[in-house]
């Protein structure tokens, strides 16, 4: 029967496109991860690997698993979480995510509600922006933050405006030392701009523009690789720079190589937004919003939590 940590397995085989590597990542040799790897293709009974010349590929149905798998997981775990809470006494867990600390009231109001609720335990973690509407849907999360421009599908979800955002520039530190908004026409001409393949938001035509103006260009030298964290590790390593919500540089701190240059002075903002369930008929959900509503005055909604 397929098991969280053979999934964990696949995830970091897929991940790493080397079993090698991801064998050390669990401490188990090769010979243990390949041998999960392939009793889970024989429950599947699909191929999720083709192996050539000590080289690792996705098959079809390894991506269709690989781009399920981390919400899975998260779903599963968070199952058995709430059943361990239970078992300790607890009246339940809420859970919260984010790609950083968005809200500015985040923390008052998870102050605010532990005093009214003290038995119930307040998990916060940080998750792909892109991903968050699909956690809250498929319940791994009770409430999210995120970007409008990133929120996707949204369907059955409520959505309330909390504030917005401008965006940063990023670009190695290696190449251009504490750089500022004068160094931008120096770095677009030198660098490719680096995106996800999935980002085409509105905002980031306004930004690619206003750069080209910036620096007198008609064409920017675009590469697009496949997340948004592939382009920061691209960007790390000195091969071109990208656009950032300003708001999640200070979590990009772990790639400590990465200057950032704030873009306020542009005009493209990004809306960031709170998504929880429309049928969530949760009293900690409705304090939290209401909280969270009271504290920020300029927020837009059309929801009347009662």
């Amino acid at each position: 029967m397929m098991d969280l940590q053979t999934l964990k397995y696949f995830q970091y085989v897929a991940k790493y496109k080397n079993i090698t590597r991801a064998a050390k990542k669990f401490y188990i040799s090769q010979s243990t991860l390949s041998r999960h790897i392939m009793s889970l293709e024989k429950e599947l009974g699909v191929e999720l690997f083709r192996r050539s010349n000590k080289q690792i590929h996705l098959t079809k149905a390894g991506k269709v698993l690989e781009k399920e798998c981390d919400l899975f997981i998260k779903h599963m775990e968070t199952i058995i979480d709430n059943v361990q809470i239970a078992d300790k006494g607890n009246e339940g867990a809420f859970r919260i995510t984010a790609p950083g600390i968005l809200c500015d009231v985040l923390a008052d109001a998870i102050f605010t509600v532990k005093k009214k609720y003290p038995k119930i335990k307040f998990i916060f973690e940080a998750y792909d922006f892109d991903e968050i509407s699909a956690s809250i849907q498929y319940d791994v999360y009770d409430l999210g933050f995120t970007y409008d421009f990133s929120a996707g599908d949204t369907e059955g979800l409520e959505r309330i405006e909390i504030g917005s955002d401008s965006f940063s520039l990023a670009v190695s530190s290696k190449l251009f030392d504490n750089p500022t908004i004068d160094s931008i026409p120096e770095i677009v001409r030198k660098l490719p701009l680096i995106l996800p393949s999935y980002t085409e938001p509105p905002f980031m035509k306004i930004i690619i523009h206003e750069l080209k103006t910036f620096a007198d260009l008609k064409l920017l030298e675009t590469t697009y690789v496949n997340t948004t964290e592939s382009a920061m590790l691209e960007v790390s390593l000195g091969l071109g720079y990208s656009i950032v919500p300003t708001s999640l540089t200070k979590s990009k701190n772990a790639l400590s190589n990465i200057a950032y240059i704030n873009l306020d002075k542009f005009s493209a903002k990004g809306t960031i937004i709170m998504l929880f369930k429309k049928s969530y008929s949760s009293e900690i959900l409705k304090e939290f919003v209401k909280i969270i509503q009271d504290l920020s005055p300029t927020i837009k909604t059309d929801t009347n939590l009662k």
